[in-house]
């Protein structure tokens, strides 16, 4: 009987074939969970840097001689290794500019033996043994210098810088109130105007209770007459609904240091710079912890506890208009709102720039 030969020439290649994918195999699954961790590291640097940032810029709006400020590496890198998961991380940059308001801050991985570079782990069989991931932020710290706020302005005589008056009344401006010296200083500006004193409205477009305000173009047109401006109906009931559910109400505020047309004085008119016949030259901003109101023209009452108590202290009539809050020093940035005004009245932000 002849046995049939049958040779084939492709048998016992699936070994050495599945031996050579497995290598591929592999140094794709090296690469993708270093890439992975790489994103990860990233990620917590990213973090690092923009808290970094924000503190240190924080700090230095607060005061510029803090040694946060003074001192940003140290600050940066303590603030970095907070955000990493293994709790350390290099800052090789850190600077603070006063001139701009700016605060740059670049982090770097460092492992726990102090090598500023991140270890890879599967990707050491292809021969890389460590990458060097960074990440940078920037932020930026002043005053405001535009906003989009409630159309009302307040005098800067009525203002209170150092923030030691706590709760006042701010008459409506114009009244008769307004100009009493028991309710508003008496001050006379550079060009020997008087300063006037009380709140204002302001005109705005549109059908909502906003405004927008750049100090780099100060005057706004005034709002005749002391009606309440019905646009803001709705914003003043939200605020009462959250005074009487015991939440706090702080209103972003423009502050005038002028409104026109001046009563009296001596000197070049600074009225003549207004493009308006009625308006208000804005100074810059400050926010105030609204307690209550009393307005006429369409406007609602209503008061705080403690604002009602300061009512009946002052012996203020049903004719006498106007607001009831404190001027605090902290200001919510808020989306709309950017840098580089004033700091008068300690209105200060802090915001991400990159």
């Amino acid at each position: 009987m002849w046995r049939l030969k049958h040779d084939d020439p492709e048998r016992g290649a699936v070994a050495p074939m599945t031996a050579m994918l497995m290598v591929a195999l592999l140094g794709m699954t090296a690469f993708a969970v270093d890439v992975a961790m790489m994103y990860s590291e990233h990620a917590q640097l990213q973090n690092g840097a923009d808290s970094s940032a924000m503190g240190i810029a924080q700090a230095c709006a607060t005061n510029a001689s803090s040694a946060d400020c003074a001192g940003p590496t140290s600050a940066a890198t303590s603030l970095a290794g907070l955000n990493a998961l293994d709790g350390v991380s290099n800052a090789p940059v850190a600077t603070v500019n006063l001139s701009t308001g700016t605060v740059d801050v670049t982090t770097q991985s460092r492992n726990t033996s102090g090598d500023n570079h991140f270890s890879l782990v599967f990707a050491r069989a292809l021969g890389v043994q460590t990458a060097d991931i960074k990440a940078s932020a920037r932020a930026k710290f002043g005053g405001f210098s535009a906003t989009d706020a409630i159309p009302l302005t307040f005098s800067q005589c009525e203002s209170d810088p150092a923030f030691t008056k706590g709760l006042q009344f701010f008459p409506v401006h114009g009244t008769t109130l307004a100009d009493d010296p028991k309710y508003t200083c008496k001050h006379k500006s550079s060009s020997g105007f008087e300063l006037p004193g009380g709140f204002g409205w302001l005109k705005h477009p549109g059908s909502t209770c906003n405004v927008h305000l750049d100090i780099d173009d100060p005057w706004i047109e005034a709002n005749e007459g002391a009606d309440f401006d019905s646009t803001c109906a709705s914003a003043f009931a939200s605020w009462e609904a959250k005074l009487k559910a015991g939440k706090p109400v702080q209103l972003l505020i423009p502050i005038f240091d002028t409104a026109c047309p001046l009563k009296k004085g001596k000197g070049t008119n600074p009225c003549a710079l207004s493009p308006y016949t009625k308006s208000f030259k804005i100074e810059a901003f400050a926010q105030i912890s609204l307690r209550g109101w009393h307005l006429t023209g369409g406007g609602t009452d209503y008061m705080t506890s403690d604002a009602a108590t300061l009512q009946s202290s002052l012996k203020l009539k049903n004719s006498d208009t106007g607001l009831y809050g404190t001027f605090i020093k902290k200001v919510s940035l808020t989306e709309a709102a950017t840098l580089g005004g004033p700091t008068t009245y300690g209105a200060l932000g802090v915001q991400l720039t990159e």
